[in-house]
C-alpha cells in the first residue's frame, strides 16, 4: 500500500476515508465494511478499526444498529454551529494566551510558524497540515486554563476532518499561513483585544469556506440527479 511517509496506516485510511467522504465518493449512508476496508488499503483490520473509530469520533461515520459503520450524513447548519462557537472558544483562548504565555511559549509559538513558513514554501501539506494543527493546540494551552483547554479541545476533536480538508480548497493554505502569523504576531506582542478578534475571524472563516465546498458538492449532486 503506498502511503504517505510518517503516517502509520490507521491515519493513512482514515485520511483517504475522509477524502472519500468530503468529495462525494462516499456518499451519506453508504456502508462501510471492515473486511472490504482492511483488503482495498492491502492492511490487516487493526488499522482500519482505528480509523473507524477516529472516524466516529469526528463524527463523519456512526454506528447503527444491525447496519454497522456508515457515512454520517453531514449537516451544513450543525457544522456551521459548530464552527460559530469554536470562533467564540478559540477566540477567548487567543485572549488568554496573550495575557498569560511566559516568554517561553511566546518563543515557542514563533518558532512554530517559521517551521510552518517553512513547509508550506516545500509544499509539504502533511506537515503543514500537522504543524497549523500544533498551532491551534499551543494558542490553547497557552490560556493555562484547563477547563478551557478540555472544553475547546473536546470540540476540536469533531473539526479536525473538516479543517484539514478545508485547507486543499485553492488558496486556503496561503490565507491560513497569513492569518496565522497575524494571531502570533498579536499574540507575541500581548495585544489581547486584537488576538480574540483574528482568532475568531480565523475560525470562522474557516467554518464559510467548507460549508460553501460542502453547498457546491450538494447543487452539484442534484443537477446530476436531474439530468439523469
Amino acid at each position: 500500500m503506498a502511503r504517505t511517509a510518517g503516517l502509520t496506516h490507521a491515519e493513512f485510511v482514515r485520511l483517504s476515508l475522509e477524502n472519500d467522504i468530503f468529495s462525494g465518493r462516499l456518499a451519506p449512508g453508504a456502508s462501510l465494511d471492515e473486511e472490504a476496508l482492511a483488503r482495498r488499503f492491502s492492511v490487516s483490520r487493526t488499522p482500519v478499526r482505528e480509523a473507524m473509530l477516529q472516524l466516529i469520533q469526528s463524527g463523519l461515520v456512526e454506528k447503527k444498529p444491525r447496519q454497522g459503520a456508515i457515512v454520517t450524513q453531514i449537516d451544513l447548519s450543525d457544522m456551521i454551529r459548530l464552527f460559530e462557537v469554536m470562533s467564540e472558544l478559540e477566540g477567548i483562548c487567543a485572549k488568554f494566551a496573550a495575557r498569560r504565555m511566559t516568554p517561553q511559549e511566546r518563543k515557542a509559538i514563533r518558532k512554530l510558524h517559521e517551521q510552518s513558513v517553512e513547509a508550506y514554501e516545500a509544499g509539504d501539506h502533511d506537515k503543514y497540515y500537522t504543524l497549523s494543527r500544533k498551532f491551534h493546540l499551543m494558542v490553547i494551552e497557552g490560556t493555562h486554563n484547563q477547563e478551557l483547554i478540555e472544553t475547546t479541545n473536546r470540540l476540536g476533536i469533531k473539526l479536525v476532518p473538516y479543517r484539514r480538508f478545508q485547507l486543499s480548497y485553492p488558496g486556503r493554505s496561503e490565507s491560513n499561513l497569513r492569518d496565522h502569523e497575524a494571531i502570533m504576531e498579536a499574540i507575541v506582542d500581548g495585544e489581547y483585544e486584537l488576538a480574540a478578534e483574528l482568532f475568531r475571524k480565523h475560525t470562522n472563516v474557516q467554518g464559510d469556506v467548507l460549508a460553501e465546498y460542502i453547498a457546491m458538492g450538494d447543487r452539484e449532486a442534484k443537477k446530476q440527479s436531474a439530468a439523469s
